[in-house]
C-alpha cells in the first residue's frame, strides 16, 4: 500500500486479522455497568449489563460474554478511572473502591489487557463539556448512547459503560492507524 499523506479510510491501514477484537467498557460504580462490543460475533455484537452485586456474579456475567475460542489477547478492556471527590461520602467511596478492586481482580485473574481512562478523557470524546450539572451530563451521555446503540434498551446504569466500550474501540483503531502510518 502506498501512503501519500491523505488517508481515505482507516480500513486501508488495518488488515482483517487485527479487526476481530472484543472491546469492553466498565463503569465500576455500584450503579455502573459493563458493555461488550464483540466484532467476532455474527449475532448481537453488543451486550451490556448493570454491575452485578457480587464478585462471582461480576466474573460470570463478564466472562460468559467472551467465546471460549477467543484469545484473551484479542480482548481489550477500558475501565473508567475515578477517584474520590470532595462531595462523595466515605461509605460510597469505600463501596466504589471495592467494586473497582473486584473488577481489577477478575480482569487480572484472566490476564486481560486493561487500560484506564478518566471520566473527562472519555467524556470529551463525546463533546461533554466540563462543569455540566450531573443530571444534565447523565442525560446528555445517555442520549448519545441511545443514538449509537439504538437496539439496546438504554438505562443510566449501562449508558456510560456503552460509551466507554465505544471509546475504547475508537481509540484502539485510532492508535492502530497512527502506528500503521508510522510504519509506511
Amino acid at each position: 500500500m502506498e501512503y501519500n499523506g491523505n488517508l481515505k479510510s482507516v480500513d486501508d491501514l488495518i488488515d482483517d486479522k487485527s479487526r476481530e477484537k472484543i472491546f469492553i467498557g466498565i463503569d465500576p460504580g455500584k450503579n455502573g455497568g459493563a458493555a461488550i462490543i464483540n466484532e467476532m460475533m455474527d449475532g448481537e455484537p453488543v451486550i451490556s449489563f448493570r454491575c452485578p452485586k457480587t464478585p462471582t456474579e461480576m466474573s460470570l456475567s463478564l466472562m460468559s460474554t467472551i467465546p471460549t475460542n477467543v484469545s484473551y489477547d484479542d480482548v481489550i478492556v477500558l475501565i473508567e478511572h475515578v477517584h474520590a471527590m470532595p462531595k462523595n461520602g466515605v461509605v460510597s467511596m469505600f463501596s466504589f473502591g471495592q467494586n473497582l478492586g473486584h473488577w481489577e481482580g477478575i480482569l487480572g485473574a484472566f490476564e486481560l489487557n486493561v487500560k484506564y481512562a478518566g471520566p473527562r478523557t472519555w467524556m470529551e470524546h463525546y463533546d461533554c463539556k466540563p462543569g455540566m450539572d450531573k443530571k444534565d451530563r447523565k442525560r446528555y451521555l445517555r442520549g448519545i448512547a441511545e443514538e449509537l446503540f439504538p437496539n439496546i434498551k438504554m438505562t443510566f446504569n449501562i449508558s456510560d459503560a456503552l460509551l466507554i466500550a465505544n471509546y475504547n474501540k475508537e481509540l484502539y483503531y485510532k492508535e492502530l492507524a497512527a502506528h500503521a502510518r508510522e510504519k509506511s
